[in-house]
Formats: C-alpha cells, structure tokens, sequence
C-alpha cells in the first residue's frame, strides 16, 4: 500500500475515533462533520483491505487489527505533536526550578544580569525540593533544573556544573565570644548549626560529620545541635551570631568576601554532593542559552572561590 496524504488523513481520524469509540464526538474533536469522518475511515479501511471497527448499535468495537494499529498511531501522532511543541518558536517564559537557598544566595542575585544578556528570553524561578525524573519534569513542564546532591539521573540530561565545598562559618562577634572555639580547642557552649536536608535522602548532620571526619574527628562525639530546613536558615542564624553554620562555599561566598562571616578554621572539605544541571528539552534554544551562561557563571564562580578560599 502506498503511504499518502489521504491514507494520513485517515489514520488521523481514525485514531481519535478510536480513542473516543465514537464517530461523532470524533468529528467535533477534529472540527468535521459525522459523515467525513466515517468517510474517511471507510476510504482508510478500504485502502488497508481489513476492517478496523465492528460497528455495532449506537457503539464501536475495535478489531484485533485495530487496536494494534490505534496503538501504533496513538503512539506516532504523541510524538509528532510533542517534537513540533518543542521545535517551535516560544516566547513563554523559561521553567526554571532550581533549591531554595541555592535560589535565593547564589542564582537570583545573577538573574538580572542574564536578563539584561537575553532580554528576549523571560525567565520564571521556582524554587522547591521536589525530586525529578523525566516525568515529574514533563508534568510540571519543567525546562530547566538545578539540584544539589550526590545522585545519579538516568532519563534526563545531567551536567555536573559545579563541584561544592565545606567550611565552619561564624561572625566575627561570636568567635569573640568563643575564644576557645575559635582556637580550635573546645566546642563547649557552642551551637552547631545544621541543614537537616541539603539534598533527598541525606543521613543526619551529614554535612558537618564530613567535615568533622576529615578535620575534627576527636568532635564526633559531640555531634549535634540546631536544625533548619533550609540552608538559608542555619546561615541567617549564623549571621545573628547564634552559633556555627556548616556551609557551602556557594551560599557564603559573599559573606565571607564582606567578612560578616569567618571561615573559621581556613579549613575546606569537599562535600559529597555537587550542583547538577538538569535539562529535558535540550533542542529548545532557550534551554541552550540558559544552560550555556549557566556554565559561564558557575566557570566564574569557581575561579573567584579559588582566588578568596585558596582551593
């Protein structure tokens, strides 16, 4: 059988009437009338030499064959409407999704700047902690994703963006207040601040035992203190001179660079997680560009990070 634009025609209706097992509400769905539509899957039924519905009162029953073929073409015509959804031109704003205090310390501070970059392309943030696979970002129509953990994301595409590091911060006030913390001696009367959750999964006090087991292991055993759930939290505690935050260098930078905030050890360990940049449409040019001055910001992150932290 040769394929052509009338036997195209007929698959097509054939398979919303299949989907619906109804000629006329098939015919309001693609704006036909009744007659056209069983016209056309007559014509599609003749071309083909085998029936595709068992046409009974008031009702349609797929045969054998057609369901075989309803599931082919359902299947084709998805992809054929989702492939041209995301080739055509788009002036809806960029989805981005991306973890509440990377969000707030790092990544809106440098919005303006890529908006004044491609003013063309409008950018809309959320930031949340839900965990993404390929069908949650399709749900949520999610372009553009960026979290913070150690794990691995096998149906999507996954940039390891930028790598993440470990230090004890306090304020000038509160290390004065503690002189013997300060000297690394004692953590008596000394608050450890804690993101409970820096990523999905995480064990308890995860980001302070790393450091701990690598710097401090004799402070084990005294392992405890206040958790927030988000890192943003334990940091603005931090800043309020209540104890010591465990904090990335990317949620900090900042503070230390005023000198609000100490890095109170001059020690950094590497942390277990990494930035990860996640992407499910990446022929989308504004996925491109996006992810593309991503990278850039994060390339000049790093090497100011180095520059200030000696890494």
């Amino acid at each position: 059988m040769k394929f052509n634009s009338s036997i195209l025609t007929g698959l097509r209706c054939f398979e919303v009437a299949a989907g619906l097992l109804n000629f006329t509400k098939a015919a309001q769905a693609l704006n036909l009338t009744q007659s056209a539509v069983s016209q056309q899957i007559r014509n599609l039924e003749g071309n083909l030499g085998y029936s595709l519905f068992v046409r009974q009162h008031r009702s349609l029953v797929l045969t054998d064959k057609g369901k075989v073929l309803f599931e082919c073409a359902s299947r084709t015509f998805l992809d054929i409407e989702q492939t041209l959804r995301r080739l055509e031109p788009s002036d809806t704003p960029l989805q981005v999704n991306c973890l509440p205090s990377f969000a707030l310390q790092w990544l809106m501070p440098r919005l303006s700047d890529f908006q004044h970059l491609h003013p063309t392309i409008a950018v809309r943030l959320k930031a949340e902690f839900q965990t993404l696979d390929l069908h949650a970002m399709q749900a949520d129509d999610i372009d553009v994703a960026i979290r913070f953990d150690p794990g691995q994301y096998g149906n999507l595409k996954a940039d390891r963006i930028l790598d993440e590091y470990l230090m004890p911060v306090a304020t000038p006030k509160f290390l004065s207040e503690h002189p013997a913390f300060a000297a690394g001696q004692s953590l008596q009367g000394v608050t450890l601040l804690h993101d409970a959750t820096p990523w999905g999964g995480a064990p308890e006090f995860i980001e302070w035992r790393t450091w701990m087991e690598a710097e401090r292991p004799d402070w084990l055993s005294e392992l405890g203190g206040i958790q927030f759930n988000l890192a943003s939290l334990a940091i603005g505690a931090a800043l309020n001179h209540q104890g010591v935050a465990m904090a990335r260098t990317a949620l900090v930078l900042d503070e230390i660079k005023s000198g609000r905030l100490l890095n109170v050890f001059g020690r950094l360990v590497s942390s277990p997680a990494h930035y990860i940049l996640l992407t499910q449409r990446a022929e989308d040019r504004r996925t491109t560009v996006f992810s593309l001055w991503l990278k850039d910001e994060c390339s000049r992150f790093n090497d100011e990070r180095r520059q200030l932290l000696s890494i």
